[in-house]
């Protein structure tokens, strides 16, 4: 159950999910501004965007989970760690 899982697992679970999170939002804005710019906004924009969203989350998910390791080595760098 949900209710039974202590903060420490429910913290390590976020930490998993959050770039998945981070992909979905960051796609869906990125698609939206791209469809934006390339084909106007009318009345078909919304079905325009979610076609263009469908193909961009999945490559996403993907690139934010495979690019993961080098972005928290290179975030550590420009924060000054060895």
């Amino acid at each position: 159950m949900a209710g039974d899982r202590s903060d420490g697992d429910t913290q390590a679970r976020a930490q998993r999910l959050l770039p998945a999170m981070l992909a979905t939002c960051m796609s869906a804005f990125v698609a939206a501004v791209v469809t934006a710019v390339n084909t106007g906004v009318d009345a078909a924009f919304a079905l325009r965007w979610l076609k263009a969203w469908a193909i961009a989350l999945p490559a996403a998910i993907v690139a934010v989970y495979l690019f993961r390791p080098l972005a928290w080595r290179m975030a550590r760098l420009l924060a000054g760690a060895r």
